[in-house]
């Protein structure tokens, strides 16, 4: 069983990891709506064509 400091290190860890991924995710959001603001997208059919086009599927 671990010790309650080896608990609050996991957990201290697990806390940090998960804020990053929040941060990372926030910024990743940010990010679409300006290229969404800006016109840089491209709609789902155009996808599925390049996929196709690349033999992805």
């Amino acid at each position: 069983m671990k010790n309650p400091d080896e608990i609050k290190e996991t957990t201290s860890v697990e806390n940090i990891i998960k804020e990053i991924h929040l941060e990372e995710l926030k910024a990743e959001i940010e990010q679409g709506k300006l290229d969404i603001k800006e016109g840089r997208f491209i709609t789902h059919e155009e996808m599925l064509i390049e996929l196709k086009n690349k033999g992805i599927i």
